[in-house]
């Protein structure tokens, strides 16, 4: 079987993937040092201290994830090979801090199924959206991983009370969340309808970085702040190579113009 294949039918069925090594150690260093280097300068965009977004406008070593070879061919083959970047974000946890602590799926529940009807196994969720996380540094259960609820993608709804356990986490067809652990390079994918969470950071003295990237289908907006009057600075599309500017937006015509 197709490597992609089996990551593909993996992704389908759970709704989330960990990829180990992901990034080699030399790109570990250069991501972290980039994002060590925009969380030392004070937030200006509206965002928060926690998050600094548009990464790939900090410098090449953001623009060369968009289609890094170990992440884009599995993007493409969730999403088609006309997805691109919608977000790429940057986030710092410190101890006692945490991102979206509250299982939920992300936006709005794009395929809702009514409630005692089960989407038949032989259906796979369509999947428009695409979240990742880059670990910058090792990722354990004290320092807050994501943590995923196998195959709650496939409910159509966000999870309520009635899926809550005695400890307030939920539960999917009987299994419940797991966390997204990984060392320093490990890119964690998961569909976006997933329940997931990003677990509190529980260390005494250490800070989660992440570099995220999430991605859609052609049809699912951009999200670069201030949107439809949002221009790419000169020279990142000068040093893109064909499928990181198509994943940049640049689309050949289709449907609607």
């Amino acid at each position: 079987m197709d490597p992609i294949e089996g990551l593909l039918g993996r992704f389908h069925t759970e709704g989330y993937l960990v990829l180990p090594g992901a990034l080699a150690p030399v790109e570990v260093a250069r991501v972290r040092a980039g994002v060590e280097r925009a969380f030392a300068e004070p937030s200006t965009d509206g965002y928060g201290e926690a998050i600094r977004v548009r990464m790939f406008e900090r410098g090449p070593e953001f623009e060369e994830l968009i289609d890094h070879p170990a992440i884009a061919p599995v993007m493409e083959a969730i999403l088609g090979q006309d997805c691109h970047l919608i977000a790429q974000n940057a986030l710092m946890t410190g101890p006692g801090q945490s991102v979206a602590s509250g299982f939920h799926a992300d936006d709005v529940v794009r395929v809702p199924i009514p409630a005692g009807v089960a989407l038949d196994p032989r259906i796979a969720m369509p999947c428009f959206v695409v979240n990742m996380n880059l670990y910058l540094c090792d990722v354990d259960e004290a320092v807050g991983p994501t943590e995923a609820v196998p195959g709650s993608h496939r409910s159509g709804r966000q999870p309520g009370p009635e899926d809550m356990g005695p400890d307030g986490r939920p539960s999917y067809e009987g299994r419940g969340p797991v966390p997204l652990t990984g060392t320093a390079g490990t890119a964690v994918l998961w569909h976006d309808q997933v329940w997931h969470r990003g677990a509190p950071n529980r260390s005494a003295d250490r800070v989660r970085l992440v570099q995220q990237g999430s991605y859609g289908r052609r049809f699912v907006a951009q999200r670069f702040y201030p949107f439809v009057n949002y221009r790419l600075p000169g020279g990142i599309l000068e040093r893109a190579t064909e499928r990181r500017r198509r994943m940049l937006g640049l689309h050949p015509r289709g449907a609607y113009g």
